[in-house]
């Protein structure tokens, strides 16, 4: 399993992210059920933990966020006016 490629959602890494720093989660079961099949989480009577797999997994969601996160968090200012509300038709016409 190690040497296989795994797709994981955004939502998923985000709970990977979040179980790696040690915050609580709403983890849904089916998120959880499929986590567990996959061999990143063991859920056990002290609640989810991520294997070291998943902890890779957590490191990699990381870094592939901050390397993308500046470009799509700033993207193109919005117009507003002096009360601080949106402009209408502040966007570019794509034609």
């Amino acid at each position: 399993m190690p040497d296989a490629q795994v797709r994981i959602s955004a939502e998923e890494k985000r709970l990977l992210r979040a179980l790696s720093v040690g915050q609580t989660v709403r983890l849904p079961s089916a998120h959880r059920l499929r986590l567990e099949l996959l061999g990143l989480l063991h859920d056990g009577p002290s609640g989810p933990r991520l294997t070291s797999l998943g902890k890779r997994y957590a490191e990699t969601a990381v870094t592939e966020d901050e390397n993308k996160g500046g470009s799509t968090a700033n993207g193109s200012a919005v117009k507003r006016d002096r009360l601080g509300r949106r402009m209408p038709h502040g966007r570019a016409l794509p034609f």
